[in-house]
């Protein structure tokens, strides 16, 4: 004879729906078989070793980050020196996008969903990493469009206007007529062009200058800039595409809001190779036996392409040679990745990088910091470099292609790294 008690047991399991009973027993065995975090073995920790290495990477991440601000401030400015800058600025988007891409991004999906985690990262929510790295840049164009707009008052088109044109080639007829005095050429200020009808096109005596309408003199200026190292005295390339005067005593195109906003650009390419530089640091101390030599090779490639790519944006900003500014940027890169070094000294026993804690922290920053890199990278750097209106003006022929290689040449090397760290 059944008692109650197994009456009500019984007809308490015929309830359940059989496939909830086998998801359950799958969970059983899921949480059976579930993976213990950390590494669970050290090998034997050289402490001189891994002190040479923060050394080494000390001197490797600040002189690659130093090195076109030095080039540019200690150097004459000709053709050679901003063709320098000019490259690395290009070669700096290749490698940025590529840590974006190659390093960052992929580590973090690979950190969240380690099968050792609970449930909701291993298995529950997979895309977490795309989530954090799409908030991320996001949050990036939030607060530069509030930034931007209650700093500035107006909007800061990456369109050149008509206003720009006018002024860069009374610019370079003011440099010229200079130059060519004795030659009969006359100087026309600025305050003349729209007076005397040479904006509108208008015809003009062929002995003062000529006939010029915004597109012709636009024409004229890529003409002399592709075939004359000289007309690129007057013009360095700036940052984003702008034509800057290096010379003391010229006046620059851009505004000071709009200087403002190509440092807040900088400024937030430098927050997105931090972010995950002390991490990277960290992960280089508490490594051990042979793999720590080819981590710490690849690492010494990845700092110096990225502090190239981060110097060269620096170095474009065109800061006063007086301003400590630049090169407070300089070593802060530098050395941000020792610190996270001299970190994992001193915890090198605590901490593990694939224990849970390693795991959720690397995850997280090297997602948020990749989201910030590709913000900037793509929209930032490669759209505006050539995409935009402006770039198809200032940057044609050779100088395009030229630069594009850089590009490739800078993303190609950062990816190889990759195969290594």
């Amino acid at each position: 004879m059944e008692t109650p008690n197994s009456q009500a047991s019984d007809l308490s399991w015929s309830s359940i729906p059989t496939h909830q009973l086998l998801a359950e027993l799958s969970k059983r065995d899921d949480a059976d078989n579930h993976p213990q975090c950390g590494s669970g073995k050290m090998g034997a920790y050289s402490t001189g070793l891994h002190v040479f290495a923060l050394f080494l990477i000390l001197a490797v991440s600040t002189l690659a980050c130093g090195f076109p601000l030095f080039s540019r401030q200690m150097t004459k400015p000709g053709p050679r020196q901003r063709n320098f800058i000019f490259l690395c600025q290009h070669f700096g988007t290749g490698v940025l996008m590529a840590t974006a891409f190659v390093h960052l991004l992929p580590t973090a999906f690979t950190s969240l969903t380690d099968p050792c985690l609970p449930y909701f990262f291993s298995k529950g929510y997979k895309p977490l990493a795309g989530l954090v790295a799409m908030a991320s840049a996001l949050v990036v164009v939030a607060l530069e469009s509030y930034l931007t707009t209650r700093g500035a008052g107006h909007s800061h088109s990456h369109i050149w206007s008509s206003d720009e044109e006018d002024s860069d080639y009374a610019r370079v007829e003011r440099q010229e007529g200079g130059d060519a005095q004795g030659m009969g050429s006359t100087k026309i200020p600025l305050q003349n062009l729209e007076t005397q009808g040479l904006v509108a096109g208008s015809s003009h005596p062929e002995q003062l200058t000529p006939s010029i309408s915004p597109d012709s003199g636009l024409s004229l200026l890529s003409r002399r800039r592709d075939s004359l190292d000289d007309l690129e005295e007057f013009l360095p390339e700036d940052l984003d595409g702008h034509r800057h005067t290096s010379e003391p005593g010229h006046g620059s195109l851009a505004s000071p809001e709009e200087r403002h906003r190509l440092l807040l650009q900088c400024l937030l390419l430098e927050a997105g190779i931090l972010f995950h530089s002390v991490f990277i640091g960290m992960a280089l101390s508490v490594a051990t036996g042979p793999p720590f030599v080819v981590f710490l090779i690849a690492i010494a490639f990845h700092q110096c392409f990225e502090g190239l790519a981060l110097g060269s944006r620096i170095a474009a900003l065109h800061f006063p040679n007086s301003s400590p500014r630049p090169w407070l940027m300089v070593l802060a890169f530098g050395a941000t990745t020792p610190i996270g070094q001299a970190i994992g000294l001193g915890i090198h026993q605590l901490y593990d990088p694939l224990s849970q804690t390693g795991l959720l922290m690397v995850g997280f920053m090297n997602a948020i910091s990749s989201g910030l890199l590709l913000f900037a990278g793509l929209v930032q750097l490669l759209a505006e470099d050539f995409l935009s209106e402006k770039s198809y003006k200032t940057l044609n022929g050779k100088r395009r292609v030229s630069a594009f290689l850089a590009v490739l040449g800078g993303a190609s090397l950062m990816s190889l790294v990759g195969a290594f760290a």
